[in-house]
């Protein structure tokens, strides 16, 4: 069994120095080392788990994600006894294949939808952020809210990921019109008491 933490560490209860180095560097959080350890438990009862390959577990926005090794997925979803203890843990879950692409995980989250297009956006200070444009007839299709996508997408891929539909991005461009133009009169009246 492969996880994001040496079985060593687990169980030691004291992360190694490679381990420690992924953890301040964020690579791997606390809920990371204590889903491995509830996983390494119960690989005693499901011997099946001794081929699982996971990367991540992430806990957000009430939801579990698992984020597997590919051809590591039919591990965790053949065997319902265990997908029943996961839910009576952790709740609701979502296991993906990875390392996952930005492309693959939107897709897959927003499905049956398809996204319009993926921006990035480099900020002065060197961060990263993408902007994933949705259609707004899909708004009934996708199963999450954006706020939930945001969060999802953003714990799978390490990235930071906003999610904004079309007709968003238009009453936006033209509130800052009209603000635009409600500045530029008041300038011009201003000038003109003057």
């Amino acid at each position: 069994m492969r996880l994001p933490v040496c079985v060593f560490d687990l169980e030691s209860d004291m992360l190694c120095p490679s381990c420690q180095d992924r953890f301040d560097a964020g690579e791997i959080a606390e809920f990371d080392v204590e889903f491995s350890k509830w996983l390494l438990e119960k690989s005693k009862d499901h011997p099946e788990l001794e081929k699982a390959n996971l990367l991540r577990a992430i806990k957000t926005d009430g939801l579990l994600i698992l984020v597997v090794k590919k051809k590591s997925k039919s591990v965790f979803t053949d065997d319902e006894s265990l997908l029943n203890e996961i839910t009576e843990t952790y709740g609701e879950y979502l296991i993906v294949e990875g390392p996952a692409k930005l492309r693959t995980v939107v897709r897959e989250m927003i499905q049956p939808a398809i996204e319009v297009g993926v921006n990035s956006l480099y900020l002065p200070n060197g961060f990263k952020e993408s902007i994933v444009m949705l259609r707004p007839e899909d708004r009934e299709r996708i199963k999450y809210s954006k706020e939930q996508l945001r969060a999802i997408v953003s714990a799978i891929t390490g990235d930071s990921v906003l999610f904004q539909y079309q007709d968003e991005k238009i009453e936006k461009e033209d509130e800052s019109e009209s603000d635009e133009f409600g500045e530029k009169l008041r300038e011009f009246s201003g000038r003109r008491r003057g």
